[in-house]
């Protein structure tokens, strides 16, 4: 049950859902996830935070515009901000959103990859808020979902400035983003029908419980439950507002 609070350079620091909804979306994954939800204030950029056992696991908060849709985002680390924002238009990805501080004290900018999967880069403070992680109701893994994710990993070596190594998942190759000697995000190729996006995981302790309680409070299951040895159970659903994220059961750790 780590609560994560040092993060070296491209490694995962945050995710956000941006909602036409926001009020709905918190009590979907209130319900869901039995989250601690704060109100919106002015001072978050009308964002809710989502916390367990007190420590903050993510925002909710509002879409930045009519055209864009409900979504999660996921952040990154990065040591300089204006750098990683250059090298993100030179290695040929979009910059979405140029380096600000949206919210005081919160540094970022949005960007997307050159196949126009879309997160953030983050420059956080020294002393940052800590982001409560694998266990049931926190962020577990994150990734990539792309036609050709391969093609887009010299971008994030550019970027982020991560190594990339490679698994297999059944017979399909796995991509992983390593920071060091730890890998902080993965990258699967899809069969293309979706555009190229980043996938977030939610740890659950009961996979099929939570599939059910998704479905009941009016979410959509987009995949049947999937499995890999060494990983555990998941399965993507489709909250009430559009956003996909996935649920994930790990599988336990040997006695």
């Amino acid at each position: 049950m780590p609560i994560e609070d040092a993060f070296p350079q491209g490694t995962p620091v945050w995710t956000d859902l941006q909602s036409a909804d926001p009020p709905a979306a918190a009590t979907y994954y209130r319900s869901l996830f039995d989250w601690e939800v704060s109100p919106p204030s002015a001072d978050s950029g009308g964002f809710s935070l989502a916390s367990g056992r007190g420590v903050p696991i993510a925002a909710l908060g509002p879409l930045p515009s009519d055209d864009v849709p409900t979504t999660w985002t996921v952040y990154f680390s990065v040591d300089d901000l204006e750098a990683a924002t250059v090298a993100a238009a030179d290695a040929g990805g979009s910059v979405l959103l140029e380096p600000g501080e949206p919210v005081p004290g919160i540094r970022l900018a949005i960007v997307a990859d050159p196949a126009g999967a879309v997160f953030g880069l983050w420059q956080r403070k020294e002393q940052g808020d800590p982001w409560l992680r694998d266990e049931p109701g926190a962020v577990d893994w994150l990734e990539l979902v792309a036609s050709d994710p391969a093609s887009t990993f010299p971008f994030y070596e550019s970027v982020l400035g991560v190594g990339i190594s490679e698994m297999r998942v059944g017979s399909e190759p796995y991509g992983l983003f390593d920071v060091g000697p730890t890998s902080v995000a993965g990258a699967y190729r899809s069969d293309g029908t979706d555009p190229a996006h980043w996938l977030v995981y939610f740890n659950v302790a009961d996979l099929d419980a939570a599939i059910v309680r998704a479905t009941e409070l009016g979410g959509t299951l987009r995949t049947e439950p999937l499995s890999a040895p060494g990983v555990g159970r998941w399965a993507e659903i489709v909250d009430p507002q559009g956003a996909g994220f996935a649920l994930l059961e790990p599988e336990p750790e040997p006695s």
